[in-house]
């Protein structure tokens, strides 16, 4: 029997990502540690109806609602830390909540680069790490957004599918 490899996937080591805010600040992947993974969920909100006519079958809609994820690192600095520390002191000491653009690229087996933008995102449930033993400290940071960009050519399989103009998250 003739075991076939197939190299036409990712295995995960194909992304690298870009963080800043509307104050100037930027930074990397490699700001915040050694990233382990990144996952990103687009929430949808299901509509179930189930009418008494047409024999009670039900109809369904998938409304977008946004998407959740999060990045796991190992700790390599106090970066995620301090970040942490300096949103609670602009919100306490100034009111401030400022949000975030993820720019996400994602290398293809064949050479071509995906680019996302996760736009207006938050941080949540940040996890400073477990300090144990002779084990590596991870650290895990949620992040919430309203919608997802492409800055590359996503309308080819859904080319009947109108899509003028930009979503707007405000």
């Amino acid at each position: 029997m003739a075991f076939t490899v197939n190299d036409s996937f990712n295995i995960g080591t194909d992304i690298s990502f870009v963080i800043s805010d509307s104050y100037g600040d930027t930074f990397t992947a490699d700001d915040l540690g050694d990233l382990l993974s990144i996952n990103a969920t687009f929430d949808l909100h299901m509509l179930k109806i189930t009418p008494i006519t047409n024999g009670g079958r039900p109809l369904y809609q998938a409304i977008p609602n946004g998407i959740t994820g999060d990045m796991e690192f190992v700790r390599t600095n106090g970066n995620i830390t301090s970040i942490f520390t300096v949103l609670y002191k602009a919100f306490y000491n100034e009111g401030l909540l400022p949000h975030f653009t993820l720019s996400v690229s994602v290398l293809n087996k064949g050479g071509q680069v995906d680019e996302y933008i996760f736009p207006d995102m938050v941080f949540h449930n940040p996890d400073f790490g477990l300090f144990s033993g002779i084990d590596e400290v991870r650290q895990k940071i949620s992040f919430s957004c309203p919608t997802i960009e492409s800055t590359t050519n996503i309308a080819s399989i859904l080319a009947g599918v109108p899509t003028t103009g930009a979503i707007s998250s405000t």
